[in-house]
């Protein structure tokens, strides 16, 4: 009986290793990959309290509290530095104006979820030093039955500008509506704005300081973008920001159809139509009286 010969001696070796390198490469591909373990990966520390238990640190992208939306992520580590994943955290920042204190629009601090970090945003009303007013920071923890607390910290809350780094850029909003109410609107998104069209975001609040409650879905922004530098012209494809229950802020979108400054020209309108601020754009009127600026 004659043998079949499946290869040849000359490409055994060949095939075996093709074989081995195709296997190897397929036990690679089915590793998974490895996700960091630090928590504050890409974040840059504002500042940090301690006492003789505990450790809690505030980050952001930018490592500094800024005027208008400010997000804020949180830290609270043991003596051994572990990162502790079942902390109660409360945050209250206060503006001391000498003849008054007022606090500002924010969120409590929620567990983020799968890592030891938590968040806030808080919308500051004024920049540090601004009508000589001072912020103050009490923040307080628990973990288990420990406790602590850091109060009258003094925090540095920047100025915001426009690229050219010393002209003011409006980014929050305080005012009284014809219901006599007071409001804060604050401009959220776009962080990173490009040409064409982009997600923009706010929050609404009541001020009743020391408290500001978030206003939910009851309200319109009815958005018109202008460029002032080139005839005041708007732009197509925009949407008004309505209340997003998912995500709990209004959303709606912006196209800038070209780099520049432009002015986002707002109506507030509560759910029934009626304008609670702002005013619409004519010839003889270039403005509202509530907008917000980005430039880039």
């Amino acid at each position: 009986m004659k043998t079949i010969q499946l290869f040849d001696k000359g490409v055994y070796a060949p095939v075996i290793f093709l074989l081995l390198a195709l296997f190897i490469s397929c036990e690679k591909d089915s590793e998974p990959e490895k996700q960091s373990t630090d928590p504050v990966e890409g974040l840059k520390k504002i500042h940090e309290f301690a006492d003789d238990s505990h450790t809690v640190a505030a980050w952001n992208e930018t490592g500094e509290f800024r005027l208008g939306y400010t997000k804020v992520y949180f830290t609270v580590q043991d003596k051994d530095g572990k990162y502790i994943d079942s902390a109660e955290l409360n945050a209250f920042p206060e503006m001391d104006m000498g003849m008054m204190k007022h606090s500002t629009p924010r969120s409590e601090i929620t567990k983020v979820e799968g890592k030891p970090l938590y968040e806030a945003y808080y919308n500051f009303l004024m920049y540090s030093g601004q009508g000589n007013g001072v912020w103050y920071y009490d923040l307080s923890y628990t973990v288990g039955n420990a406790a602590g607390s850091f109060d009258d910290v003094v925090i540095d809350v920047k100025n915001a500008f426009r690229p050219d780094g010393t002209t003011p850029v409006t980014i929050i909003k305080t005012f009284v509506g014809t219901d006599e109410k007071r409001y804060v609107v604050t401009l959220v998104e776009p962080l990173h704005p490009k040409v064409g069209v982009n997600d923009i975001t706010a929050y609404i609040h009541e001020s009743k300081s020391p408290e500001y409650p978030a206003l939910e879905g009851s309200f319109t922004l009815k958005l018109d973008p202008r460029m002032p530098s080139m005839e005041n012209h708007s732009s197509p494809n925009n949407v008004d920001l309505t209340w997003n229950a998912a995500e709990k802020i209004y959303r709606g979108k912006v196209n800038f159809s070209m780099t520049g400054y432009w002015k986002l020209n707002l109506i507030l309108q509560d759910d029934s139509g009626n304008i609670i601020y702002g005013n619409a754009i004519t010839d003889g009127i270039e403005a509202s009286s509530l907008f917000f600026e980005v430039e880039f």
